[in-house]
């Protein structure tokens, strides 16, 4: 009788062994499965040269008809590479199309942010763009602001609502930089080239589908500029808002 009890116990514990086994291993395979879905770059996504010069084609209408808007913005790579590193312990970037007023020349602003509401810059390091380096900028909001009662009103297209942010967590742009400082002999500028997304054709005459989400809207495709003069094929865009 106490042997039998004995191999009941033991099959017992082995059963309960198996099944949390299985369970953690359920849990493990989750797990990382949740980690590579969150750490997938913003950068994913080269945008094709020839899909890209559609993008500017489409691009260069627009702008014919809302001279407001830029062609491109033009970042000095150690510049905002420095303030990437001096605000590492932050979770996004956010980027801003803005006006000085009413009716200036778009601009850009970017703030260092904790959040990735592109409504709240409450708490976020604040910059605007100024001959190709971020300076602070406390009256960012305002300038935003207005970009938003004026340009924002007049360049929503099919009903979309016209793009106001951009936003990048901080660990793609960092990985972004060394991706891309491999390629070339430095890196000295970031091009941020303006686009307009739409259903583009691909090099067999279909459809080019891939930024679909985005058709209809403006953005920026972003290109490494190196010290030899080489540009970097396009990134797409990120996460645009609203």
């Amino acid at each position: 009788m106490k042997t039998i009890l004995k191999k009941s116990l033991f099959s017992y514990l082995i059963l309960c062994l198996i099944v949390l086994s299985c369970k953690n291993n359920k849990s493990t395979g989750n797990t990382e499965n949740k980690k590579s879905s969150d750490t997938m770059p913003i950068f994913r996504t080269e945008i094709p040269a020839y899909i890209e010069k559609q993008y500017l084609k489409k691009f260069d209408l627009i702008i014919s008809e809302h001279p407001n808007l830029v062609k491109k913005f033009t970042l000095d790579y150690i510049n905002f590479e420095d303030l990437v590193k001096k605000y590492k312990n932050y979770s996004n970037v956010k980027f801003y199309f803005i006006q000085d007023a009413a009716n200036s020349k778009m601009n850009l602003g970017v703030t260092f942010s904790n959040n990735s509401d592109y409504k709240d810059i409450s708490s976020d390091e604040k910059f605007v763009l100024i001959n190709s380096k971020l300076e602070e900028d406390e009256n960012l909001q305002e300038k935003i602001n207005f970009y938003r009662s004026s340009l924002a009103t007049q360049i929503g297209f099919n009903g979309k609502r016209a793009t106001e942010c951009v936003v990048y967590t901080i660990s793609d742009i960092e990985r972004y930089f060394k991706q891309r400082e491999n390629v070339g002999n430095g890196i000295s500028k970031l091009d941020l080239t303006m686009i307009y997304f739409y259903k583009a054709k691909d090099d067999n005459g279909s459809d080019y589908n891939e930024d679909s989400i985005n058709h209809d809207r403006i953005s920026f495709a972003v290109h490494s500029v190196y010290k030899n003069g080489f540009v970097d094929t396009g990134y797409d865009a990120g996460d645009l808002k609203p």
